[in-house]
């Protein structure tokens, strides 16, 4: 086993700046204790989108900027834990640029479809993107002409109906391993569920330390069984008021007993029945808008 690891962190496993929010990088604290040492760092060949809750990023033409973190081996698995490897983002060797020279490190690459629609970061740094943001519009990207291909139609009536059943189940894990479930509202847009519900409950808390979730319509004899990632996305919240406005005649920014927004990003839909049946990974199913 290596004495260490070198691992590029762009998004919110890099260390807080003087001058940065603190929730940019609050993924950090869990493997502050195992940093061995740090440096800035860039990655060319790469381009850096908002998810609104964190960064994903992917092979393009851009430059990534971040840091460079020498870790204790025991942080890697933690770090695969935070990031979904190899179900969600999947940890690669990348070629990374410190002042010292290149050097070999482990990157978290976004998986296929996940920056469809959203916009990229141009300057490539995901805790000073707030200026970027207003000095520009978003840009045309690849993720978003791949978004503009035909949906399998098949697919695209299963999401449609997904999208307009009122009520869905949600299940996620127990730090124990116990399955919990929960009946929940939800809305569909730009490729993903989202959940609104209380800081307090049960899902919340099994979903920070374990986001993997499948949420399913609830029809017995022609379900619909999304596998997915959830994340808290607060800065969703405004796009989402007029669509659970619309569906449920309740809003979302004056409720504040629902304070938390979940992103539910779909790795897989299963279904079967009179609607079609099939299989189909999550890139194709995040481009169902």
């Amino acid at each position: 086993m290596p004495d260490h690891e070198t691992l590029f962190v762009y998004g919110t496993l890099r260390p807080p700046h003087n001058d940065t929010a603190a929730d940019d990088s609050r993924y950090y604290p869990s493997i502050a204790d195992y940093v061995l040492a740090q440096q800035p760092a860039t990655l060319a060949g790469a381009d850096l989108y908002d998810l609104g809750a964190y960064p994903a990023a992917t092979p393009g033409q851009g430059v990534l900027q971040g840091d460079l973190l020498t870790l204790d081996p025991a942080a890697l698995p933690i770090a695969d834990g935070i990031e979904g490897h190899p179900t969600f983002f999947r940890r690669q060797r990348v070629m990374v640029q410190t002042d010292a020279g290149n050097v070999d490190a482990w990157i978290y690459w976004a998986p296929p479809g996940l920056t469809v629609h959203k916009r990229r970061i141009d300057n490539g740094d995901w805790l000073h993107r707030t200026l970027e943001k207003e000095e520009s519009p978003m840009p045309e990207s690849a993720s978003v002409a791949d978004a503009q291909s035909t949906p399998d139609p098949v697919l695209r009536t299963l999401v449609e109906r997904f999208a307009a059943e009122n009520c869905s189940w949600l299940s996620s894990v127990r730090p124990d391993g116990r399955v919990h479930t929960a009946p929940v509202w939800h809305v569909w847009t730009q490729g993903r569920v989202y959940v609104v519900t209380r800081p307090n409950a049960v899902k919340v808390k099994n979903i920070e330390a374990n986001p993997s979730v499948v949420i399913s319509h609830p029809d017995p004899l022609d379900p619909i069984i999304i596998e997915g990632w959830a994340l808290e996305a607060e800065p969703m919240r405004a796009v989402l008021k007029p669509l659970f406005q619309a569906k449920y005649n309740w809003d979302i920014t004056t409720d504040t007993e629902y304070g938390v927004v979940l992103e539910i990003s779909p790795t897989k839909l299963i279904a079967w029945g009179q609607y079609g049946a099939g299989r189909w990974p999550g890139e194709e199913v995040m481009q169902v808008v």
